[in-house]
């Protein structure tokens, strides 16, 4: 994992940092030493029933600093940094859009981590750009450029790299492709509403009850199976996925493209629907299964980039699409 600093005996280097990664329904969490090893790792609710996102936020930082304190208990590390990543477009007012933290655009989320935090530096990005920057790091899109990251999770997003470096975007809007409308058709739901795991689910729980086996246990599992009532809407939502996918290849030119998320769980399906959609209408002969890859960190690559952000800050590095409290 190359989200270390730079130093000559890492194995003896005391330094360490606490990632959390804040998603719709459970929150990651860890520490990292400067040797990349990660420890202490833990997963717990984001919110307790009937918790509201202001309380739920105050409980998961007071869980990171119990993980610094007990990294820094007897001298066995110097916590140094604390990366903190959530769905949403992280401005300087705060977090907004973001539909599987309903509430957090309310919550101070940065003045809320320097009061709990203090004198510790804790950098609040946005969870795909910082899972495009563990690809680029140390995943499938290293030597990429430009390369991108796409997220088909509970939400769709993207994440543009150039240079090694994530592109934030005039307003943090960068990638939020989960927004996009098929060209033409402005009256039809936007990307996330059609491939975005939540959203699928909900389509499409009762025909899966319909087809006898009870819901559905994920929506990789719609992407996969065998009834034809799932496989005619999972047809049309990769085939939508597939055009705004070939929509970003032609404006951007990416090296690679790196898909991540829930939904690779479908990784086959997937990669086959996309891949095949971009060789049959994108010029410039690409070998589409070279250039359209499953990403490395599909599980974790947000926490690994809260991590690599946590090591930036450390170093003195601040990333223009990210907050820091100091």
């Amino acid at each position: 994992m190359t989200t270390v600093p730079d130093t000559a005996d890492a194995l003896a280097d005391p330094r360490a940092i606490v990632a959390l990664d804040i998603g719709g329904t459970k929150t990651a969490m860890a520490t990292i030493d400067a040797a990349g090893a990660m420890s202490a790792g833990r997963r717990v609710p984001t919110r307790a029933p009937g918790e509201d996102m202001g309380h739920a936020f105050d409980r998961l930082l007071g869980a990171a600093r119990d993980q610094v304190a007990a990294a820094s208990r007897g001298g066995r590390h110097e916590v140094v940094a604390v990366g903190l990543v959530c769905p949403g477009t992280v401005t300087s007012a705060g977090v907004e859009l973001s539909p599987n933290l309903p509430g957090i655009e309310r919550v101070d989320v940065l003045g809320r981590a320097r009061e709990a935090f203090g004198a510790l530096p804790v950098v609040v990005a946005n969870d795909v750009k910082a899972a495009g920057l563990a690809e680029v790091r140390s995943g499938a899109l290293v030597g990429a450029d430009p390369g991108l990251f796409v997220n088909l999770g509970t939400g769709v997003a993207a994440a543009l790299t150039v240079g090694g470096r994530v592109v934030g975007g005039a307003r943090g809007v960068a990638g939020e492709i989960g927004y996009a409308l098929a060209p033409g058709r402005p009256d039809e739901p936007d990307l996330e509403s059609l491939i975005g795991g939540g959203p699928l689910l909900a389509r499409t729980a009762a025909l899966y009850a319909l087809g006898g086996t009870g819901p559905a246990p994920d929506a990789a599992a719609i992407l996969t199976s065998a009834d034809p009532r799932l496989r005619a809407v999972a047809d049309r939502a990769l085939d939508v996925l597939a055009g705004h996918v070939l929509n970003l290849y032609l404006a951007l030119d990416p090296t690679r493209i790196a898909l991540g998320g829930g939904l690779m769980a479908a990784a086959d399906r997937v990669l086959d629907a996309v891949r095949g959609f971009v060789a049959e209408h994108a010029p410039g002969g690409a070998a589409s299964d070279e250039v359209i890859v499953a990403a490395r960190h599909v599980h974790d690559g947000a926490l690994r980039g809260a991590a690599a952000l946590a090591w930036d800050i450390a170093r003195g590095e601040r990333p223009g699409w990210a907050l820091v409290t100091r």
